[in-house]
């Protein structure tokens, strides 16, 4: 993409969407992903799996991609969506003025240590970029939640919309009295204001239904059935200035409602949704159908059932990350968790036992897989006891003994949780695993 002039920030922007943050993005790339294609709009995607239109994995990623942008601007798709990474953002930078919509999902979620660090500044320098990015006339979402990301909202030009877990968060709850954008979680169900669902009503006036051109990418739905869910949100926004969008619990990815950066991630994809003029029935359908498919996300809380035991594949790298999972688990509260883990061989012995401190909460069993070493071991191990009633931990040689090892102590209803080093490689003993049982 050419850098835009002056003279081009005066014309509406293309519908082309920025997805960064540390954790999630790739979740809420799929979801908008999902519901752009629910709602019969030709769709592009270009993720950490690789490029996409309409289901379609293309070869490459530049050219793709390069391709998918020309026909956006010829009016030959609807919408594309572009999942950054912080290193490429802040070493080569973006256009001024060039995305439409944008959402910065998270940086540290208020962890001190990761603030700390040097990878963080670095992706914070990114996140500024991506807010700079959005042209005057565009939306971008952000989390506020997490205060280094709320920031980023006096970087960018463009109108904010803010999601929150709490209606009282103190920003949200100014959003709410000022009738400004912005989406919540309140007493588990997840509520958008009239100000949000306008940004799509207004954006939408300035573009038609997806052209019969357009349907041959593949559509969901008809033109029809897109017109009255148009009419229900109407009828629906007719006089509330709030409306529920979701139980949380209806939403399978949240294992519940117990997992909140999950909440996080469909509060911001239906921001960007209801923003781009998706209907409230199509963002419903898909965020209660929708898991990570651990073939395009491997490793975003893939969940799988072998046995009868709930089986969740996670990548968490960091203390940080792990934080919210554990407290997730342990309010969905199995009868027994075995938690499968390596020994994180990027982190430093006082990350080392944090990790040993948050996994000895849970219930059950921890088996290590690998070959740590004696002193890692130890840190690991000094960090579980650290808790009043400390799970057993047992070594196993591989993930694939750790792995048969669970499945032989535990019963239908415990839940497996797979801290992965190799998402790909989890999933693919688990697969064998269950081949061999059939």
């Amino acid at each position: 993409m050419k850098h835009t002039g002056k003279s081009d920030l005066g014309r509406r922007p293309l519908s082309l969407v920025a997805i960064t943050g540390t954790r999630g993005k790739s979740t809420v790339a799929w979801l908008l992903y999902h519901m752009a294609r629910a709602r019969q709009l030709a769709t592009g995607l270009w993720c950490t799996s690789g490029v996409f239109i309409n289901g379609h994995r293309l070869e490459g990623e530049l050219h793709p991609w390069t391709v998918i942008v020309r026909a956006l601007a010829a009016g030959e798709l609807d919408l594309a969506i572009q999942e950054l990474e912080a290193p490429v953002v802040a070493s080569v930078g973006l256009p001024e003025a060039s995305y439409g919509y944008a959402a910065i999902t998270t940086l540290c979620s208020n962890d001190d240590g990761c603030l700390l660090a040097p990878e963080t500044r670095y992706a914070a320098r990114a996140h500024e970029i991506v807010a700079r990015a959005v042209h005057p006339l565009g939306t971008l979402v952000l989390n506020a939640d997490d205060p280094a990301v709320l920031d980023l909202a006096e970087h960018a030009d463009a109108r904010i919309v803010l999601f929150g877990l709490h209606p009282e968060n103190p920003a949200i709850r100014r959003c709410r009295e000022t009738s400004t954008p912005a989406i919540w979680c309140r007493e588990g169900v997840i509520v958008a204001n009239r100000a949000l669902w306008e940004i799509g009503i207004h954006g939408t006036s300035h573009r038609s239904l997806p052209s019969e051109k357009h349907l041959s990418w593949g559509a969901y739905e008809t033109l029809e059935n897109q017109t009255e869910a148009r009419s229900a949100d109407f009828q629906a926004w007719d006089s509330a200035p709030e409306i529920p969008i979701l139980d949380v619990r209806d939403a399978p990815c949240t294992l519940g409602g117990t997992l909140t950066f999950q909440i996080q991630n469909i509060m911001s994809a239906a921001a960007l949704a209801l923003a781009l003029g998706v209907p409230l029935t199509t963002i419903r359908t898909v965020a209660r159908t929708f898991l990570p498919d651990a073939t395009v996300l491997p490793g975003a809380c893939n969940l799988f059932s072998l046995q009868g035991r709930d089986v969740l594949i996670d990548g968490a790298r960091y203390p940080w990350m792990l934080r919210p999972l554990v407290r997730g688990i342990r309010q969905r509260n199995p009868r027994h968790t075995f938690v499968l883990v390596h020994d994180f061989p990027w982190l430093s012995a006082d990350e080392l036992y944090e990790v040993g401190r948050l996994l000895g909460k849970v219930r059950g069993l921890i088996l290590v897989y690998g070959s740590p070493a004696e002193e890692r071991l130890t840190a690991f191990r000094e960090g579980i006891v650290h808790n009043p009633m400390p799970p057993v931990v047992a070594l196993q040689p591989s993930l694939d003994h750790a792995l048969r090892s669970a499945l032989n102590l535990s019963r239908p209803g415990d839940l497996l949780l797979i801290i992965a080093d190799n998402a790909q490689d989890a999933v693919a003993t688990l697969e064998q695993i269950e081949r061999e049982s059939t």
